[in-house]
């Protein structure tokens, strides 16, 4: 008999579960099985969020966490989840998936997402089951950082780093018009910039912003960290360029300007997220020397009102 538990806010008896479950996950699937985002909002407590955790025999088996965002007919819940590799194929996962969709309904969701990294066999057959469908596909790309990259300055743009104290505001109103239509980025606030500047990993000096008439014009964030099996990996967290700088380079200088940082910081492995629609960005990165390294694939369904009891009924038979 699995025991559920379902909070907003993890506290210290889950946290010292977690760690285990998802290295004993990411060593067996090759990958990390969660996104950062949703999972420190659930760290530091959300209203709008929630953790699902299945316990077995005192055993953390399974975690899921889910985040509403939006209003009104564009409100939805965002979901990711994982199992132990020792607790697979008992129906843990679904029941995981089962409890989030009641959460989405309970915070008037209209649709869901569903996040499978490394386009897992597993996730796709648990969403199929679920009816979702694949709507997106974020390409993993990786460069490996022999050399040292060529950068080209320009009079016209300041690249420089980021300053604690001055450029929080206008960090995230640039932010909110770089990802204007993001589901999840768009909606960033101080709370949740300030939240990433006290991990262990941030550090002001890879935190990097362009310039040009006077105003903020993009920025390249980096994230350093030692990661087990990969060494020390140079992740570009968030990079962009405001709207009406679009089409003037400023996005190649900022990734040039980006892996110079990396080699500069001993980065062994440089690495990047990018929708595989957005053909602009995939060019960019790849001439910078990026390639393929792994597929994520988001699926998604609209929610309906009337299959909430069958839920409930779906999830009694798999916690059994």
């Amino acid at each position: 008999m699995h025991h559920v538990e379902i909070v907003s806010q993890l506290e210290n008896a889950h946290l010292e579960q977690l760690p285990e479950l998802l290295r004993a996950a990411t060593l067996v699937d090759g990958h990390e099985p969660l996104g950062e985002h949703k999972f420190l909002r659930l760290k530091h407590g959300d209203d709008l969020a929630r953790a699902i955790l299945a316990f077995e025999e005192g055993r953390l088996a399974g975690y899921g966490h889910s985040v509403t965002y939006g209003e009104g007919e564009h409100r939805r819940a965002s979901c990711e989840f994982v199992v132990h590799p020792a607790f697979r194929q008992r129906g843990i996962g679904r029941m995981l998936l089962s409890h989030a969709i009641m959460n989405a309904h309970g915070n008037e969701a209209r649709s869901m997402d569903l996040w499978s990294y490394n386009e897992s066999p597993a996730g796709a057959r648990v969403a199929d089951q679920f009816g979702f469908r694949p709507v997106r596909r974020l390409l993993h790309l990786h460069r490996h950082m022999r050399g040292a990259p060529h950068v080209s300055t320009r009079s016209d743009v300041t690249v420089r780093a980021f300053q604690p104290g001055i450029d929080e505001e206008p960090w995230l109103a640039l932010n909110r018009s770089v990802f204007a239509t993001h589901p999840e980025q768009a909606h960033w606030t101080l709370d949740d910039l300030r939240v990433r500047m006290y991990q262990p990993w941030f550090d002001s000096g890879d935190f990097l912003l362009a310039e040009k008439d006077g105003e903020l014009a993009g920025f390249n964030w980096l994230k350093i960290e030692e990661r087990p099996n990969e060494g020390r990996v140079g992740e570009i967290y968030v990079v962009g360029v405001a709207p009406q700088h679009h089409g003037q380079g400023i996005g190649s200088l900022l990734v040039a300007f980006g892996l110079r940082r990396m080699k500069e910081r001993g980065v062994d492995v440089a690495a990047i997220y990018v929708d595989d629609s957005n053909a602009t960005a995939v060019a960019l990165y790849e001439a910078a020397g990026f390639h393929n390294h792994h597929v994520d694939v988001c699926y998604s369904r609209e929610l309906r009102a009337s299959e909430s009891a069958r839920i409930i009924a779906h999830t009694a038979v798999h916690a059994a």
